[in-house]
């Protein structure tokens, strides 16, 4: 348990004997530097260096003199610390980022590498979203995503997830066959689909490696075929389960399709 919150510490800025030191004294507090040295095995010479660093930070505070014993913010307070300091930080990076005024090359697309490298993107474009989030995804990648699409729900985004594998976390629009993932797995390749606002999409692999393979585009052509494959999922889904999905698939048609329809007709 300690090797995963100095790792996920460390995702914050936190070096291993900071989240080592904030740990400890989170379980002996307060304590003087000697003791969390002592309980922490972070070096006597450097744990003075290590607190002074964390209490400019905010993440302890000391107290008493000779000697001075340290105590730890509570974990709430130091979640939403981080959290205001990441949102101020990445403000602050975009204002100076837009200075730059980069010129546009249009429709995009790349690839991206790496399952963790996937999901973050997956995160940011439902964090960027306005107004819909569509998908087809394995039930360990909806719950990677989990949170991020909570937060689109409650904001009114329109979201639809579709799925062959059991899903264990419900939305208002979720499609299921309820496969058992593992038994999945050994026939057919996980995979990923999801489009945001009808504008840009990421597609392709979803396995858990360093070398999976998948791309983000704005490209238009490429994100209506990614809207047509989920349509044609819910219709076949629809056709097996005897399930009405006409109000989900008609949000999800583009206005290219509905003048398509009319044609048709």
């Amino acid at each position: 348990m300690e090797t995963e919150l100095i790792l996920q510490l460390s995702k914050f800025g936190f070096t291993q004997n900071e989240a080592k030191a904030y740990l400890t004294l989170l379980r002996h507090c307060p304590a003087t530097g000697y003791e969390v040295s002592q309980h922490s095995g972070v070096p006597r010479s450097a744990i003075y260096e290590i607190l002074r660093k964390l209490e400019l930070s905010g993440a302890v505070y000391s107290g008493g003199k000779k000697p001075v014993h340290y105590s730890p913010i509570p974990p709430e307070q130091l979640a939403t610390q981080l959290t205001s300091r990441f949102e101020h930080n990445i403000h602050d990076l975009k204002d100076k980022l837009s200075e730059l005024n980069t010129p546009s090359s249009g429709q995009q697309t790349w690839n991206i590498k790496g399952y963790t490298a996937m999901i973050d993107h997956g995160r940011s474009m439902i964090d960027d979203a306005k107004e819909s989030i569509y998908m087809s995804i394995w039930n360990r990648e909806c719950f990677e995503l989990k949170t991020q699409l909570n937060q689109a729900e409650n904001r009114g985004l329109d979201i639809c997830v579709f799925s062959f594998t059991k899903l264990s976390h419900s939305f208002s629009s979720a499609f299921s066959y309820n496969i058992d993932e593992e038994k999945l797995r050994k026939i057919w390749h996980r995979q990923i689909v999801m489009v945001a606002d009808k504008k840009n999409a990421i597609l392709g692999g979803a396995d858990k490696t360093v070398d999976n393979q998948c791309i983000f585009t704005d490209n238009s052509s490429i994100v209506d075929t990614c809207l047509n494959y989920l349509i044609l999922d819910l219709t076949l889904f629809s056709q097996r389960k005897n399930i009405d999905v006409q109000k989900n698939i008609s949000k999800m048609m583009s206005a290219k399709t509905d003048k398509l329809n009319i044609l048709l007709k």
